[in-house]
């Protein structure tokens, strides 16, 4: 396997969100980690020069950040994902203080990756899918548009196509 340049990962969080109803929340849909393990986590072969996208939960910006660290990356800066509902209104999400409308990714290196696009944004508007699914558009319009390949996605949970997916749900 050749060293990946570019990393996606959406790692499952254990956080407390234990929230009433049957599907409510991260850990009645996927088993979820501690930040200690996902910073203990196995990464795969990296190369010297690599981009690494990683999407957080707002309660937990030191938590993602020490995971960065932890992996060898350096951040950068973040992308936000503002979530629209399938009509494209304003998504109404969850929230202990306010009501979330948008999700945060992480965007770190080690080394010098090479940039190909310098007119991407920081900000995307995209309809939401299943409970935590990101946007094809994520993938497409910014990661690859940002970094060429090879790209391994950590804790996927399907496959795409030019990616390596890794993850305990790629299968079903």
């Amino acid at each position: 396997m050749a060293p990946f340049k570019v990393i996606a990962a959406d790692p499952p969080w254990r956080f407390g969100d234990s929230l009433p109803g049957k599907t409510r929340g991260a850990a009645r849909q996927y088993p979820c980690m501690d930040w200690r393990d996902i910073a203990r986590f196995p990464l795969p072969p990296l190369a010297d020069d690599c981009a690494l996208f990683m999407w957080r939960v707002s309660s937990m910006q030191r938590e993602a950040l020490a995971v960065i660290d932890a992996w060898g990356f350096e951040f950068k800066t973040e992308i936000v994902w503002q979530k629209l509902t399938l009509r494209g209104k304003a998504h109404f999400g969850m929230g202990r203080i306010t009501r979330a409308t948008h999700e945060t990714c992480f965007v770190a290196v080690r080394g010098r990756p090479k940039v190909r696009s310098r007119s991407v944004r920081d900000s995307f508007s995209a309809a939401i899918g299943k409970h935590s699914e990101k946007p094809e558009s994520f993938y497409t319009d910014i990661v690859q548009r940002l970094y060429d390949g090879p790209s391994v996605e950590l804790f996927a949970r399907r496959k795409r196509a030019g990616w390596t997916c890794l993850g305990n749900e790629v299968a079903k």
